[in-house]
């Protein structure tokens, strides 16, 4: 009686619609995020121009990294419901310093959602229909502006109007999306016949150099970006502890096997030796699959990037819109009004906001970098906050268990540890050998919002220490 008591208690504080989303519905925010067709129109591009035609080795090196870090986010997922969920992960970990790792990674995980909503997704989308009809665009060089206010308007519409709709779009959508994506990617490794090798699996195509492999990784890696984004949704999915775990393995298999699958048949049927021309192409994968599945095909790829697009923007605002709502909750970095819930269960006033800034965000970097490269430079920027807390996360997930005696060395300590010193090595290559200009400057972005961070804790720490006590605690 007493634990329904305290769960009717907390639902009550939660504000929002605990308890709404199947297991499947949160499998979809995590669908959304990562948007597969969209991944393979944009990610695809960036890595064959780093590596060739060994994309899909980078791939499957990536994912296996991604694979460490989902059961990071799987382990803590089983102790933790959250909307803040990061800062509810770091809070357990290391104990005395938790509070400032707990501060410190929801608002660079908040940095990281954010980014992708404005960078993936929303600059993402305009860069594809840039390029997909450059006679239009060459005429009228500012319409990636109305494509993306148009796109924030509807996504942040969507957001406002409840989680419920939200997700259901994505899982329908979502699923349609993958199944198209399976089948045409054996229809195309048929078609390869004798083109189907082994060698794209390694770094031969290449040269063997793996500082160039290592330089891709962090794009590798991001590839598979947005399937542990589940998280922030938890406290509106049914028994969180349980479903959230299991749409996160579900997710993480059937997004690696799409995404690795696609890349190698894109490679093999293009030509392993002619992936660098594969880079420069306006939307390749478009030319692929007109070439080799007609119009249909290629019209119907088209129409699924450019939803998945869409629904990554969805998924990324929603896990925006759930972590400013955790720290306003609490009563620290945002106003206490965004805790306002509307209707539809939802904090209004922090959809409006991050609709607004993100449209800012979205211009300000398209107009000085042009879009494609400043969808590039967003997703390099707010991947450095991702792996950060990843790792830390893993590393914080050997003591909380140590201390509370749960300990599993494997699932606890090898796993974690090992996926936290690869993460390293993938962040240390962002910044040296860094990428040309102005991708270079994406780390050095990234660590001035962490420094400002970092000051604003201190101050939260002289004027309100009772309120840094606050974050991170609130979990069904």
């Amino acid at each position: 009686m007493t634990e329904a008591n305290g769960q009717s208690g907390q639902e009550k504080k939660s504000g929002l619609a605990v308890g709404t989303l199947s297991m499947w519905e949160a499998f979809a925010q995590g669908l959304g995020t990562n948007g597969p067709a969209a991944v393979t129109a944009l990610f695809f591009v960036s890595i064959a121009g780093l590596v060739g035609g060994s994309l899909p080795f980078v791939l499957i090196l990536a994912f296996l990294i991604y694979a460490g870090m989902t059961l990071i986010t799987y382990e803590w997922s089983t102790q933790v419901a959250s909307a803040y969920s990061w800062a509810a992960f770091h809070k357990r970990g290391f104990k005395k310093v938790g509070g400032f790792f707990s501060y410190f990674g929801g608002l660079t995980y908040w940095y990281y959602y954010l980014l992708g909503y404005t960078g993936f997704a929303m600059l993402g989308l305009s860069s594809f229909l840039y390029v997909l009809f450059p006679s239009i665009t060459a005429q009228y060089p500012w319409l990636w502006i109305p494509i993306i206010t148009f796109f924030i308007v509807e996504t942040t519409a969507l957001a406002y109007f409840g989680i419920k709709i939200s997700m259901r779009y994505i899982l329908y959508t979502g699923m349609a999306e993958v199944i198209f994506l399976i089948i045409t990617s054996i229809i195309l490794i048929a078609i390869g016949g004798p083109k189907n090798t082994g060698v794209v699996f390694t770094a031969a195509p290449i040269g063997n150099n793996f500082t160039l492999i290592f330089v891709a990784m962090m794009l590798g890696i991001a590839t598979f970006g947005g399937i542990n984004s589940i998280v922030p949704v938890a406290e509106e999915t049914k028994n969180p502890k349980r479903n959230v775990p299991i749409a996160l393995v579900t997710l993480a298999s059937i997004a690696g096997f799409v995404l690795i699958l696609n890349a190698y048949s894109q490679t093999i049927l293009f030509g392993i030796n002619n992936m660098f021309n594969y880079a420069v192409l306006p939307d390749p994968g478009v030319t692929l699959y007109l070439k080799y599945l007609g119009l249909a095909g290629g019209v119907l790829l088209i129409v699924f990037v450019i939803n998945s697009f869409n629904t990554s923007g969805v998924s990324f605002e929603t896990s925006t819109i759930r972590t400013v709502y955790g720290y306003a909750r609490d009563g620290v970095f945002f106003p206490k009004s965004f805790t306002k819930i509307n209707k539809h269960k939802v904090p209004g006033n922090v959809v409006i906001f991050t609709g607004v800034l993100s449209l800012v965000i979205a211009i300000v970097a398209g107009l000085l970098m042009g879009p494609l490269t400043a969808s590039i430079f967003l997703i390099l920027s707010n991947s450095v906050f991702s792996f950060f807390n990843h790792a830390l996360a893993g590393i914080e997930l050997s003591v909380y268990h140590h201390r509370n005696k749960t300990l599993k060395v494997f699932r606890h300590v090898v796993i974690p540890w090992v996926t936290a010193i690869m993460i390293f090595i993938a962040i240390i290559y962002v910044v040296y050998p860094a990428p040309p200009a102005p991708l270079k400057y994406s780390a050095w972005v990234a660590g001035i919002y962490a420094v400002f961070v970092i000051i604003s804790y201190f101050y939260y720490k002289s004027r309100s220490p009772e309120k840094l006590g606050k974050i991170g605690e609130f979990s069904l």
